[in-house]
């Protein structure tokens, strides 16, 4: 089964998390170490709250899960 975006969290619900921009960049943060990708929780941790939080919404809505960068 892939992983679904945001905890499990059907597509509607983590669309709508996607585009609260600070929920949205603590939770990408949380999925990043949860799928064991240090390098890119690091990186959104100084750059998700302004370039990264794009590039979820746009991961969002074109595969449904969190695919680039978590």
């Amino acid at each position: 089964m892939a992983q679904r975006a945001y905890f499990g969290l059907g597509f509607i619900p983590s669309l709508l998390i996607s585009f609260l921009p600070i929920l949205g960049c603590i939770f990408g943060i949380i999925i990043c170490f949860q799928r064991e990708q240090y390098g890119f929780a690091v990186l959104r941790i100084f750059f998700g709250w302004n370039i990264l939080w794009i590039v979820d919404i746009i991961s969002m809505c074109v595969h449904k899960d969190l695919v680039w960068l978590a």
